[in-house]
């Protein structure tokens, strides 16, 4: 590992489907480990596992709430180009029936949970992606687009994806593909 370039390092670290696979590279060599704060792409997705388990008594004091986990890793990430933070296919499936969770802790554009890291990274940041957790989000109001458009500047891709239409002209997904500042801001 130590033979190949840093930079091919850094584009296959990029390239991680998902943030436990970059920990667990952190953990096979002190190369892979300091170079993984210099990756440029992550993608940061809440399995449906991780979810049960946070809500069965025995484990939910063993797993490591999934903001936390955004809040502690994206300010270390300087480099950060792209982030995409959600939650699993699986849970964008579940319906009030399925589970009762009046919980917030996978409502993914809460403004306070965004204003901890966004400002961080926000200055490189070409690409921001997020896919709530329906179930918690739909009935919540956010105020996180304002919010982005204050810290990023210049980002030119915004994606906000959720299990039902935004509005009945665009479909299940809100794609913005050209700057979200208004002229003057």
């Amino acid at each position: 590992m130590d033979n190949l370039p840093p930079p091919l390092i850094l584009e296959i670290l990029s390239r991680l489907a998902d943030s436990s696979d970059l920990a667990r590279c952190r953990l096979t060599c002190n190369t892979l480990n300091s170079l993984s704060y210099e990756i440029t792409s992550i993608n940061l997705i809440c399995s449906f596992d991780r979810y049960t388990k946070s809500r069965s008594s025995p484990s939910a004091s063993l797993i490591t709430p999934f903001k936390s986990i955004v809040d502690n890793l994206i300010p270390k990430l300087s480099c950060l180009e792209s982030i995409s933070i959600g939650v699993d296919n699986v849970m964008q499936e579940l319906s009030y029936d399925d589970c009762d969770d009046d919980s917030d802790d996978f409502y993914l554009t809460d403004v306070d949970f965004v204003s901890c890291w966004l400002p961080a990274v926000a200055e490189g940041l070409k690409s921001l992606s997020f896919c709530d957790f329906w179930v918690q989000s739909c009935w919540r109001r956010s105020l996180v687009l304002s919010f982005i458009s204050r810290n990023c500047k210049s980002i030119p891709f915004l994606i906000f994806r959720s299990r039902e239409p935004l509005d009945s002209h665009l479909g299940a997904s809100l794609k913005i593909v050209a700057p979200i500042h208004a002229k003057g801001s």
